[in-house]
């Protein structure tokens, strides 16, 4: 499991904006404003104009910064593709690219032990060649894809590997995200190999991981060697529920069957219930490192399966979450691992990552934009 700039006439604008327009008000396109005003926090306090990264936690020390962590600049990549998306500027799918070379560099190679990892930058590095085309992209997508498939256990129970020296853990953080990977490079590309995959993958974890009447997912198996299975139901982690939810969309929109729809319907509601505050609705902390960015990935997906099916309780869910954070984050644009609460430094990227992340998914919806480019590129 897992330098400081100076502040533009625009960042300051911006804060005054949404100090003045209140955490629930504002008007048309109060999210849009508010996501533009996430991304120009995200650049004042995370992006390092020297290493052409962000960093890991601001402010940010020569101590802190040692570790490269390699999924969580995949998921900066990620975010700057959002804004690209909603803005149209180069200036976000161009840092994006200094970055995936930054993190490919600092890495020391594409690829990394981890299986999730390179699956969480070959779907950045997917979506960052649909912005831009370029075919470096392409290539380093292809690269992980081949490597990444090595994680699927070739005996009789199957299942996706988390960590390349760790193969007896078959977990739903390799499984969700490969799925939906494969999805898209079949959509992308057209090889029936990959929506195979999509699918083997897909079947493999609701058999294993999801449970049948709330639809929640558990973080993985073990298989013993007297051959039982112990499947770990204590971590139920929001990102895996996303990623889930994130398969089956894919799947949906490829095939049509229902199916799909309606395991990630029940895996959303399961979430709503069960991983919610039940008083306030916001979604419960994760804690800090890793876990800051796992809010954050549920919501992406929340908000695409949305975009298919207009379940108005998640949009409300996804409003409802963002609003808190906005509350909580008023006074100067740090999103804290509790949203709804003042953030404490030092702030580690993956909690300013998941409040941009639910920013941006809040502004999507109230713009009523799709998802994903109704014609990828070949």
């Amino acid at each position: 499991m897992r330098k400081k700039k100076i502040v533009s006439l625009t960042v300051v604008l911006s804060i005054i904006l949404v100090t003045t327009m209140g955490a629930s008000g504002g008007g048309k396109n109060q999210y849009t404003r508010q996501a533009q005003w996430a991304q120009e926090k995200l650049h004042e306090y995370y992006w390092n104009d020297e290493t052409k990264m962000m960093n890991n936690a601001y402010p940010s020390t020569p101590e802190g910064e040692q570790a490269l962590n390699y999924w969580w600049k995949a998921h900066a990549v990620d975010a700057l593709v959002d804004g690209f998306e909603r803005t149209g500027d180069k200036a976000y799918t161009e840092r994006a690219e200094e970055l995936v070379h930054s993190i490919i560099e600092h890495n020391g190679s594409l690829h990394n032990e981890f299986y999730d990892d390179m699956e969480w930058l070959a779907l950045a590095a997917l979506r960052l060649y649909d912005a831009t085309g370029s075919e470096e992209m392409k290539g380093y997508v292809l690269d992980l894809w081949t490597d990444i498939k090595t994680a699927w256990w070739e005996d009789d129970l199957g299942g996706m590997a988390w960590k390349k020296d760790q193969r007896y853990n078959r977990n739903a953080c390799s499984s969700g995200p490969a799925s939906i990977l494969a999805a898209r490079l079949y959509e992308h590309f057209g090889d029936t190999q990959d929506l195979e995959w999509a699918q083997k993958i897909y079947d493999w974890e609701k058999q294993y991981l999801v449970h049948p009447e709330t639809g929640l997912v558990a973080d993985g198996l073990v298989l013993r060697e007297d051959g039982t299975l112990d499947v770990n139901e204590a971590w139920i982690f929001t990102y895996n529920q996303g990623t889930f939810i994130g398969a089956g969309v894919e799947l949906y929109r490829i095939t049509g069957d229902q199916m799909y729809l309606q395991d990630a319907e029940k895996t959303a509601a399961g979430s709503l219930k069960s991983l919610t505050d039940e008083k306030t609705g916001i979604f419960l902390e994760d804690g800090d490192g890793d876990g800051a960015l796992f809010k954050g990935i549920l919501i992406r997906y929340l908000a695409e399966l949305y975009d298919i099916g207009h379940n108005k309780n998640l949009k409300k869910a996804i409003d409802r979450n963002a609003d808190a954070l906005l509350k909580g984050s008023r006074k100067n644009g740090l999103f804290g691992q509790a949203w709804g609460q003042p953030a404490q430094n030092p702030l580690h990227l993956t909690a300013q990552l998941s409040g941009v992340f639910l920013l941006e998914a809040a502004a999507k919806l109230e713009a009523g934009k799709h998802f994903k480019l109704e014609k990828p590129r070949k």
